[in-house]
């Protein structure tokens, strides 16, 4: 008897999954289904570089001056901030030039509207205030905001949430990768995939918490990748091929990740100072960090 009911949605080249531990019914499963797809397009329109009709868009697009913006896109946006001011800037969701500029958009082949002239602008310059029944943001002139380093785990956290409140049941949200799990009645055992060759994933039982895996692997191109370091505005040189971290939510798992890639040797030493678990994956060498399940060993 299959006891989880899981919906699927294909879209940001990537599949997210929502499921609940349930014995699967129409009406649950059109209502997960419902719930995910009304989710992934309300971020979508929010916080998508590639819409020119989002409101990430018409931030940058307006960068300098103040911009009407829902009260949703100011929690993404918050998540962002959130993660920039725990990683000391690592993560910063001020790089949209930065990431047009190492080439994102031509490997993409989506066109986000922003220039590759790149800025020194940093998230402490990000301003938030309230624009009468909404918000207005501001960011300063010739920046622009990418929020992928947050977005999907921000997203997990949400959908999980929501599911458990909403049904009763353990439920756990995968977005390409972040994953949220919210299970109190039985642990759910989750598995961290570097998709490294030679090297297999590891599974653990977790309650509560989030689990993100930040790596070079799917998007990469000849010239660089997507992860860009603040300090050099630069794709970030890095040993890891991946950094999976365990943390309290799937937004902060996801930065953490991502930080602890961007700072290459530093990272587990970082890590560990944070009190977080993770696995640091290379070619040719794996380093667990924390209480995170003893590695597998590569293959020659």
């Amino acid at each position: 008897m299959n006891n989880e009911t899981s919906v699927c949605l294909r879209t940001w080249k990537t599949e997210l999954w929502l499921t609940v531990r349930a014995q699967p019914t129409s009406q649950l499963t059109a209502w997960l289904a419902s719930l995910l797809h009304d989710e992934v397009a309300a971020l979508d329109v929010s916080a998508s570089r590639f819409r020119a009709d989002s409101q990430l868009s018409a931030v940058n697009r307006n960068s300098g001056a103040w911009t009407d913006v829902s009260w949703d896109f100011v929690a993404v946006l918050t998540a962002s901030l959130n993660a920039a001011a725990a990683t000391d800037g690592i993560v910063d969701p001020l790089l949209g030039r930065q990431v047009v500029a190492a080439g994102y958009d031509a490997w993409a082949g989506q066109e986000s509207g922003i220039g590759s002239q790149t800025s020194d602008a940093r998230w402490q310059s990000i301003e938030i205030r309230p624009g009468g029944s909404q918000a207005q943001v501001r960011i300063p002139t010739d920046s622009a905001l990418d929020l992928g380093a947050v977005a999907k785990g921000w997203l997990a956290d949400r959908l999980a949430t929501i599911a458990h409140r909403s049904t009763g049941l353990d439920a756990i949200a995968n977005m390409g990768g972040d994953l949220r799990v919210v299970s109190p009645r039985r642990p759910w055992v989750v598995s961290a995939d570097p998709e490294v060759p030679g090297v297999q994933d590891t599974a653990m039982e977790i309650i509560d918490a989030g689990l993100a895996t930040s790596g070079l692997g799917h998007r990469s191109w000849a010239t660089g990748h997507h992860i860009i370091d603040p300090r050099t505005a630069q794709p970030a040189r890095t040993p890891w091929e991946s950094v999976s971290v365990l943390a309290a939510e799937a937004a902060g798992a996801n930065a953490a990740a991502t930080a602890g890639l961007i700072l290459a040797e530093r990272g587990p030493d970082w890590l560990a100072a944070m009190g977080l678990d993770g696995w640091f994956v290379a070619r040719n060498h794996e380093q667990a960090v924390g209480a995170w399940p003893r590695p597998v060993p590569v293959c020659a």
